[in-house]
């Protein structure tokens, strides 16, 4: 199946999911499903909404850093795409809801909550990055 498919096809999902659960935290993201979107084109964004120094200790590779205090005022300056994924993460997966939900209410269609977060990540055997 091609790549491009997957995606779109989780990105609907997520958003059946979405809608049939209301506006508790915006749609979800497996690890699983993670992993492979992360594996495919277009790749998704990531982002780590930890503060900095947590984010130096051991991040998602290629995520970028926005700590979740800076989340909204720096929304326009990430220029995140509308309509593929974009995924968000914290330590567990509180963080990021309330970011996704944002997301998805201000249009970002492909906004998804990493489930778990990254103790899920680690937790699954998933690689992390350290800064050098």
């Amino acid at each position: 199946m091609n790549r491009k498919w997957l995606i779109s096809i989780l990105i609907v999902v997520a958003v059946i999911v979405f809608s049939s659960h209301g506006l508790k935290g915006g749609p979800e993201v497996s690890i699983k499903d993670a992993a492979a979107l992360l594996k495919s084109e277009p790749r998704p964004v990531l982002v780590d909404l930890r503060e900095r120094a947590e984010y130096d200790q051991g991040h998602i590779a290629g995520a970028i850093s926005v700590p979740s205090a800076e989340f909204k005022e720096r929304l326009e300056s990430l220029k995140l795409p509308k309509f593929d994924a974009v995924i968000l993460y914290g330590t567990d997966d509180v963080l990021a809801r309330d970011a996704t939900k944002h997301l998805y209410e201000s249009g970002y269609q492909g906004a998804l909550t990493l489930q778990g977060g990254l103790n899920g990540w680690r937790a699954a055997g998933q690689t992390v990055s350290k800064k050098p």
